[in-house]
């Protein structure tokens, strides 16, 4: 068997996969409450916008479904309407992709220079 096949079925694989599943949590809850903060969403602090992200991870599986239910869970935990919902719901998802970037940036400062080369920028006039 593979070393990682191993870590994985062991104890101390499932409680590393139990510790990052939480810890990815509270960090949805982090940017879920920095983005009703947009949006003047109630119950902002730590624990009701964990709750909220764990309620949004058990039902994003269902197609269509899960998309409608995460919406209502943000607006009826965090009273706010519809389209304050649906606008937190995008800027939780654009406030991880900027945290992201700038994390590789940081670590890679090479990959900005890269990506900006691989842009076709015609000549001047």
């Amino acid at each position: 068997m593979q070393w990682w096949m191993d870590l994985l079925f062991s104890g101390s694989g499932l409680l590393l996969i139990l510790l990052i599943i939480v810890v990815l949590f509270v960090i949805n809850g982090i940017f879920l409450g920095i983005a009703l903060g947009f949006v003047n969403g109630r119950n902002r602090d730590l624990g009701d916008t964990f709750v909220t992200s764990l309620l949004i991870a058990c039902v994003s599986w269902i197609p269509c479904l899960g998309c409608i239910l995460s919406l209502y869970f943000i607006k009826s935990r965090h009273s706010t309407g519809w389209g304050g919902a649906i606008i937190a719901y995008i800027l939780t998802g654009i406030i991880a992709l900027l945290v992201i970037l700038a994390i590789t940036l940081l670590v890679f400062p090479g990959l900005f220079a890269l990506i900006w080369s691989l842009i076709p920028i015609p000549p001047g006039p």
